[in-house]
């Protein structure tokens, strides 16, 4: 076994920054004849690669694996830095352990490190000592490290308090959450300690694990030179309470439990039951049995060939989950508060936790896998939870798996089946749904959809809308982890899931429906009464449909047309194109339908998310950058020109007008007006109005010249938004983030309105922001004519609409468009409308 000797040990050393103290411990190495000189530079190379700081003042340089021919024999060399060394991330290192691996001796000694790790306590002292067998003792596993007997005496050379846990439930998520964010204010190492055991007050993780409950004693240790500015803040906190509610009662002695206890982090919501959060994507609540519409198996190999290439997978994996994990608060916070985010601050801090990060790594030196590594540890961890004897400590398992799962879900290969449905109504559990995936719904059977990716233009949020079901998105891949059949309480309007509801769950739920029905009857009666706002303007409100059945729907539930018609919807699902009669044939159903009312029949968009097997396109790296919309039309002129022709003959029997998808240049309109009026004269009959998508940036840009040439606008506020905010709404980190409210969207869509009353045309939007309650105000307030939304949001659109000032609108759109971020607009119009019939 390798054992560290006094030769070895080097302390009082002192180093201006950490490239000149790797160099000290590499000379150490060439000194104990360890390693060839030339090593020291690959240790350098490796820093800049991979951050070397394990946590606790401890940092472990060493070498890019190609370098290992200049490593003489293994071992290691460690130089103490009492005053410490920044080693980036605001944290000093001052045990420096160099290490020179020929072979895996050097694990037992990393092993036994991670275990100080746990103690800051013995870290400091480990730190400041000036007895090099105290360090040997420990890297030589002859004493492990001691927990002191007496609270109060913590061995860390430095100040103390005596603070109580705050009540009723002691340090449990959101309390030790904000621990951890003062505590990570300040360069000092910080202890808590409860009946005789230590944890890192920088690890959520190490703090829950101390099982303290509600007004028990806990001493506070603190070391470095803010330690005094650490302990004054830490104590502040806790007099504050650590972000725990003021009671509303007097407090009793035994306080009675909750019949399923919830995690207190989800208090402003009530439910008893298990809440998971996401953002919501479709009003309404139902309750039901979940059943998992794909089903998901994560697997991940247990060993790999290249630990650098590993370490850089799960590095990413945990800031794409951590970027997941801050838009996902940034989300539930503008929707629902601070209160019922918390949530997610909690979890990040689980991810940012230093022990498992470390502890992964170093499995990871022993040439596991990350999935495989990152796996064991969140899982070991999840595990010693669960023993915690408080249930709500306990049940911070859940939590940690969850987040566990999250960066899981990154680095394992994933792999979903197709399951069939139930014959009785389901809530519905997947990864995400795509457009051919509505074929498979049969919206009698669907209670709602829950879906652990997207965001709030995603296709669930889409769908949901239009089959008019409760929604939630963006809550996670523990979702997949329910069970089918296990009861659940879907509530589209608080964004969030509840597993294993109590009585009082159902019943608040049963309200609930009940409060919308009867708001959704009010609605109904009203219907067909116009848009038109208290001073006197009025607003058209169309619908978004995509077969000819929904034409009838559309009519029946208020729309004054329909602002889009998505054909491509009849491409989808089958072996060859549809010709040219099967397309009149429907184009005419939904004309007559109509009534005299107009359509916009949108020519073929079929690429990006939407994939056609039989039109053999090639593969894109980025297909939303490739060929789709008008591209594809142009690539196929053949497709494009059977289709003009379908629906120029469907306008012989009523009002149709055609629409260009995708349009970015001049050139592309000038093209697809070329190729329809020479399908026009040969069919001989009279011109339809033809108008463009405008979802293309540059479109916006040229809006003064394409104005000139068409007879309208429609504004796509999904796409807009993605390639304006250069973010994928399908992205499983991004998509949550992609809000069309953002301010940088509404000044596309000003600048469009703009262009089009310069030329006199109107302008009419059909995404997902026309029928957001926020999103329909603002879109009026700037100058947007014509809402096409999905069918069931037509009454409720007409209805707020008819209940707000146009003059309000417009002011108030002027100011969001001053606003920082989509947080901020939303923030403005809840505050602006909060009696204006739920805008929000």
């Amino acid at each position: 076994m390798l054992q560290v000797s006094e030769s070895q040990v080097r302390l009082g050393f002192a180093a201006p920054d950490k490239t000149e103290a790797i160099r000290i411990a590499g000379r150490a190495m060439v000194d104990s004849g360890l390693i060839d000189p030339g090593y020291i530079d690959s240790m350098l190379g490796r820093e800049a690669v991979s951050g070397t700081y394990l946590g606790s003042g401890i940092a472990i340089p060493h070498g890019l694996p190609d370098a290992r021919d200049l490593v003489r024999r293994t071992g290691v060399v460690v130089v103490q830095f009492p005053q410490g060394v920044d080693w980036g991330g605001g944290e000093p290192a001052r045990l420096v352990v160099g290490i020179a691996a020929k072979s895996d001796e050097h694990i037992a000694v990393l092993q036994r490190l991670t275990g100080v790790l746990g103690d800051p306590a013995e870290a400091a002292r480990l730190g400041t000592t000036r007895d090099p067998r105290a360090i040997m003792a420990v890297l030589n596993g002859e004493a492990p490290p001691a927990p002191a007997t007496e609270p109060v005496a913590v061995p860390i050379d430095g100040d103390s308090i005596a603070v109580t846990a705050p009540s009723p439930h002691g340090l449990h998520a959101r309390p030790a959450t904000a621990l951890v964010e003062v505590a990570k204010r300040f360069h000092a190492e910080i202890a808590v300690r409860h009946d005789g055991t230590t944890a890192n007050a920088k690890s959520l993780i190490s703090l829950l694990r101390l099982g303290a409950s509600g007004g028990r004693p806990l001493t506070v240790t603190a070391s470095g030179e803010d330690a005094a500015a650490a302990l004054q803040a830490i104590r502040a906190a806790f007099d504050a309470g650590l972000d725990e509610p003021a009671p509303t009662a007097a407090p009793v002695e035994e306080p009675a439990p909750r019949a399923a206890p919830a995690d207190l982090d989800y208090e402003g919501l009530d439910y008893d039951g298990r809440v998971i959060a996401g953002i919501s994507a479709s009003p309404g609540v139902s309750t039901g049995p979940v059943w998992k519409f794909q089903r998901e198996e994560l697997t991940v190999a247990e060993t790999a060939p290249d630990p650098e290439a590993q370490h850089r997978r799960l590095d990413q994996a945990l800031a794409a989950a951590a970027a997941d994990l801050r838009n996902l608060h940034e989300a539930f916070w503008k929707k629902a508060g601070a209160a019922k985010a918390a949530i997610f601050k909690a979890h990040q801090e689980l991810l940012d936790d230093p022990e498992m990060v470390v502890e992964a790594h170093a499995l990871i030196d022993r040439g596991k896998s990350a999935g495989w590594a990152w796996r064991a540890v969140y899982e070991e961890r999840a595990g010693t939870l669960a023993q915690l004897a408080d249930p709500l400590l306990a049940g911070r398992a859940a939590d940690l798996s969850d987040v566990g799962r999250r960066v899981l879900r990154l680095l394992a290969t994933v792999t979903e089946t197709m399951a069939a449905l139930p014959d009785h109504p389901v809530i519905l559990l997947a990864e995400d749904l795509e457009p051919s995936d509505t074929a498979k719904l049969d919206p009698a059977k669907v209670l709602g959809l829950c879906t652990a990716g997207g965001g709030a233009t995603s296709h669930t949020a889409i769908i949901a809308r239009s089959l008019d079901i409760p929604a939630v998105v963006a809550a996670g891949p523990s979702v997949l982890d329910l069970e089918n059949g296990r009861a659940a309480i879907l509530d589209g309007d608080g964004g969030v899931l509840v597993a294993d509801p109590s009585e009082r769950d159902r019943g608040r739920a049963a309200e609930a429906r009940i409060k919308v029905g009867e708001r959704r009857e009010a609605e109904r009666l009203d219907r067909y009464k116009p848009a038109i706002t208290t001073d006197g303007r009025r607003v058209e409100v169309a619908a978004n449909i995509s077969d000819p059945a929904e034409a009838v729907q559309a009519v029946e539930a208020g729309g004054e047309g329909v602002g889009l018609m998505r054909t491509e919807f009849l491409f989808l699902q089958r072996d060859l194109p549809p010709d040219e009669e099967e397309q009149f044939a429907a184009y005419r159903t939904m004309v007559r339908a109509m009534n005299g009312l107009p359509i916009i029949l949108r020519t073929l968009d079929i690429g990006g998310d939407k994939n056609v097997p039989y039109l053999r396109m090639p593969a894109e790296g980025n297909p939303f950058l490739g060929v789709r919309g008008i591209r594809l039309c142009f690539e196929r002129e053949d497709l494009f020109r059977t289709q003009l022709r379908a629906m120029l003959r469907a306008s012989v029997v009523g009002p149709v007008r055609i629409m260009y998808p995708m349009i970015a240049a001049p050139a592309e309109l000038e093209r697809a007006k070329a190729i329809t009026e020479a399908v026009r004269r040969e069919l001989n009959v009279p011109p339809v109005e033809l108008g463009i998508m405008i979802e293309v940036p540059s479109a916006v840009m040229m809006a003064d010249r394409l104005a000139r040439e068409v007879s309208f606008f429609s504004i796509g506020t999904n796409d807009l938004t993605q390639y304006v905010l250069a973010m994928d709404r399908l992205h499983p980190v991004l998509a949550p983030q992609a809000d069309g409210l953002h301010p940088a969207v509404l000044r596309m869509v000003e600048r469009t309105v703009d262009a089009a009353r310069r030329a006199g045309i109107w302008v009419g939007a059909c995404g997902g922001v026309a029928g957001d309650p926020a999103g329909a105000v603002l879109l009026s307030g700037l100058g947007v004519t014509e809402l096409s939304v999905a069918i069931p949001a037509v009454p409720s659109v007409k209805a707020r609409l008819r209940a707000i000032a146009m003059a309000d609108a417009e002011r108030t759109a002027r100011d969001a468009l001053d606003c920082a971020d989509a947080a901020e607009v939303r923030a403005l119009v809840r505050h602006r409308f909060a009696d204006a019939g739920g805008v929000s």
